[in-house]
């Protein structure tokens, strides 16, 4: 049913040059808290379950250890089809999500590859410039952890297609004619 809809909309799967990763996430892994729901919850329904497994890029597993945090983010963010920003109230004030948003937005000017998907784990940046433009621009990049229980499966399924999909094939297409073309 998800596939034939798809199909109609004209959705492919998202193909970029020299990736090794589906998804690199990006969250604060000094918060204990989000690390574990990383681990335990995003990690295994994006990589073991499901129909497609999605090979994520995690700093705790695939980053060089003592490499300078700039190139290991670099390297994660270019050998990913999709950035993937868990996006928390201390994660967002934090000098590595400024960083890493920046060089996800550097793809999309030098490559022109919008790969950047935000996840809201908390209500943060509500009143955002930014969030506001991402959400007009290319709604469907812009998901939020569901308030109830029963909400999860369709989350989930929700964040898989989203990681799946090229973003401009999302674009509202009122704005899509500035955007895509180089």
């Amino acid at each position: 049913m998800h596939y034939m809809k798809a199909k109609i909309k004209g959705y492919r799967a998202f193909n970029s040059p020299g990736a090794i990763y589906d998804v690199f996430v990006t969250y604060d892994t000094t918060d204990p808290h989000v690390t574990e729901w990383v681990m335990r919850n995003l990690r295994v329904k994006l990589e073991e379950e499901g129909e497609k497994h999605l090979p994520l890029c995690l700093e705790e597993r695939d980053w060089t250890p003592g490499a300078p945090l700039v190139n290991n983010l670099t390297q994660s963010i270019q050998y990913s089809r999709k950035t993937l920003f868990v996006l928390t109230e201390g994660y967002v004030k934090t000098g590595v999500f400024k960083l890493a948003m920046y060089l996800a937005h550097q793809r999309l000017l030098d490559e022109n590859l919008d790969v950047i998907v935000l996840l809201m784990l908390e209500p943060v940046l509500q009143h955002s410039h930014f969030l506001r433009l991402r959400r007009r621009l290319c709604e469907k990049s812009v998901v939020e952890w569901p308030r109830t229980a029963a909400a999860e499966p369709w989350f989930w399924q929700n964040l898989r297609n989203v990681v799946r999909v090229d973003n401009k094939l999302m674009y509202n297409k009122k704005y899509s004619k500035y955007f895509t073309s180089k």
